[in-house]
């Protein structure tokens, strides 16, 4: 496949980027949410450039759907990387103690400054950062307890930045996602279309398929077999291994098996987590 830079920065996204490098000074930590499934495609070297070097926070969230053993690796190495880091399934997962807990030493410096002073204690401000569909909204409304920001399984649902009081100990500024301009590789440009940070159609569907078919069958051919009764993928060429769903699941065009409706079927299906826990990066040992 050919390597080459891919470009997608909607103009909401440049404005939003400018407005939020007003609000750094005025919070005192910043949870920055990765996927789990691809923590390093999913970070935003513009976010990181923005955060400078206020107390950070790694979030990797939709940890249900990850490979938990790959996880589990990518923590210790941001752990030996000296950025603190957390995971969790923001459906089902208690935040609030756990954002308490991890950020109690990230925010000391100010717990201190407000007893030397004899000051009451403040809330911890918060901003949320990440490219779309990391779990910004989702991540707020499960420390609420109730809906309190809109949330959607498409990049860009949240478009303006707004503050929500969570309880005495936290303020958070929700914000919307934002992308880089461009990025190193198609290959991580296929990570995120596939995470569903970017829209598919900036990329083929086809090129999509085609990569996450190589790794899968590389990674957990075993998912393959289970789901679409491909026994042996590792001598199969992309072609052959969609002609096979095809063929499994009875995709048709015009009484010809379709390669189109089996490509779009395999990439639906890693979405809505049907293949398995799939991690699409592994960190080097």
């Amino acid at each position: 496949m050919k390597q080459q830079n891919v470009h997608y920065f909607p103009g909401h996204m440049q404005k939003a980027l400018r407005i939020l490098s007003g609000y750094v000074k005025s919070v005192d930590l910043i949870v920055e949410l990765v996927d789990s499934r691809a923590p390093l495609a999913s970070r935003n070297p513009l976010l990181n450039e923005l955060a400078g070097q206020k107390a950070r926070l790694l979030l990797l969230t939709k940890s249900d759907s990850s490979d938990p053993d790959v996880t589990k690796a990518w923590l210790r190495y941001f752990s030996k990387a000296g950025v603190p880091a957390i995971a969790g399934n923001l459906k089902k997962d208690k935040f609030v103690s756990l954002l308490a807990e991890a950020s109690t030493p990230l925010v000391a410096s100010k717990r201190e400054k407000e007893k030397r002073y004899g000051m009451k204690k403040q809330p911890i401000r918060v901003m949320v950062i990440g490219i779309p569909n990391v779990g910004k909204s989702t991540l707020i409304n499960n420390i609420r307890g109730r809906k309190v920001a809109v949330v959607g399984n498409k990049a860009g649902v949240t478009r303006a930045e707004q503050w929500i009081k969570i309880n005495d100990d936290f303020t958070l500024l929700d914000t919307p996602g934002i992308l880089p301009m461009n990025y190193p590789t198609r290959e991580q440009a296929v990570k995120l279309a596939l995470l569903g940070s970017m829209r598919e159609d900036v990329l083929p569907t086809e090129d999509i398929a085609e990569s996450l078919f190589i790794y899968i069958k590389e990674e957990y051919p075993l998912f393959l077999r289970d789901r679409f009764g491909i026994e042996d993928a590792s001598k199969m060429t992309s072609e052959e291994a969609f002609a096979a769903i095809a063929s499994r699941r009875g995709l048709l065009e015009g009484g010809d098996l379709s390669l189109n409706k089996a490509a779009y079927l395999l990439i639906k299906e890693f979405k809505d987590g049907l293949l398995g826990n799939i991690s699409l990066e592994k960190p080097e040992c």
